[in-house]
């Protein structure tokens, strides 16, 4: 059987992709009528949020992938193979710059003057980027948990989306995110059982520098006494909160704790390198996942002002909440409050042959 030849517009079936920059006609039920661009901008605002939502299609299949590589959540072996790592710290890192490109197009929007968009906007009531299911399974799948959600105005966040929609993220929620990958993969790390006088040793040493910020900030000439009184009550909270949170507290996390705290100090072990790149990626692609959400508001905020959001919502409020309170690795970014230089530790890593390559018996 011969085999069809393709062309360029075939492979990217670009008749059907150039043809949905129009909006759907109000005038009918049928979603294949189409109306005229009430106002030239249209067109941006509409190739510019297609455009975001293609993306997402490539942001779900990456993060995916790099969780299934180290969750692994079809294989009863959780084992992560050394050479997944790198693939993994591959896909978040493409994600990272994905979002990074995400967040700068909103220069081409801001092009757009908000009263333009007033020229319109009008026809995409009751219409809202807060319907996007594909943005709520890129946030499900990151690992954003249901119980740290905002709410959105007394109803669950897919209230306003339809049933199809609302199926593909509830199945969402049911999966394994990459946030649960992660930590399961860092709670497996054998720090305990390896090398086990490394949590006392580290908690010694973070104590040693928080002592040391207590006599430094003595010496701080521009401190009165209250404002000092409450810097070294916060340097002795610091290191109460340190051992609650390396010793206690639900095991798994625990124990990725541990293991992030472990992997960063001794990074420069041959055989670290690779979970520390992963971990650096994990935190890099939140921050940038962050940096959308922020970039995002910003945009609304010099497009509608503090008005009431299109579907309702209370707008730029409600994204800048979304921008500073939600939070994929808080473990792993909290861990990092507890970190102290290497100097302070054994210059040789407990065990070191463990965390080293061996070459013909060598």
């Amino acid at each position: 059987m011969s085999r069809r030849s393709s062309t360029y517009h075939d492979y990217l079936q670009l008749n059907k992709l150039l043809a949905c920059q129009l909006p759907p006609s109000l005038e009918t039920e049928s979603n294949e009528d189409t109306r005229e661009l009430i106002h030239h901008e249209e067109l941006l605002f509409i190739t510019m949020h297609q455009t975001i939502e293609l993306w997402f299609v490539m942001a779900k299949a990456d993060l995916g992938l790099a969780r299934d590589l180290i969750g692994r959540p079809n294989e009863d072996d959780k084992q992560v193979p050394e050479e997944d790592i790198p693939k993994a710290c591959t896909l978040l890192q493409r994600n990272s710059e994905l979002f990074k490109l995400l967040t700068s197009q909103f220069t081409i929007i801001e092009t757009m003057a908000p009263l333009n968009f007033l020229a319109f906007r009008d026809q995409l009531i009751p219409a809202s980027g807060f319907q996007s299911w594909q943005f709520r399974e890129v946030e499900i799948l990151a690992g954003l948990s249901e119980s740290e959600r905002i709410n959105f105005e007394g109803k669950p966040y897919f209230s306003e989306m339809p049933e199809e929609h609302r199926k593909k993220v509830a199945a969402r929620v049911e999966e394994m995110s990459l946030r649960d990958a992660v930590i399961g993969w860092l709670a497996r790390t054998p720090v305990d059982e390896a090398f086990p006088n490394f949590v006392e040793t580290f908690l010694k040493a973070h104590d040693d520098y928080i002592d040391e910020q207590v006599e430094h900030q003595k010496k701080n000439p521009h401190l009165g006494a209250e404002q000092l009184a409450k810097i070294i009550e916060r340097f002795g909270q610091s290191k109460e909160k340190a051992r609650v949170f390396f010793c206690e507290g639900d095991e798994t996390a625990r124990k990725a704790r541990v293991a992030l705290v472990f992997i960063s100090t001794y990074r420069d072990e041959p055989l670290l390198r690779w979970p520390y790149a992963l971990i650096t990626q994990a935190l890099e692609f939140e921050e940038h996942f962050r940096l959308f959400r922020f970039r995002h508001a910003r945009m609304v905020e010099r497009m509608i002002g503090l008005r009431v959001g299109s579907g309702g919502s209370n707008g730029v409020s409600y994204l800048d909440a979304t921008a500073s309170q939600y939070r994929i690795f808080g473990d792993l970014l909290q861990s990092v409050s507890y970190l102290v230089d290497k100097s302070r530790l054994p210059a040789e890593s407990p065990n070191a042959e463990i965390l080293r390559f061996k070459f013909g018996g060598i």
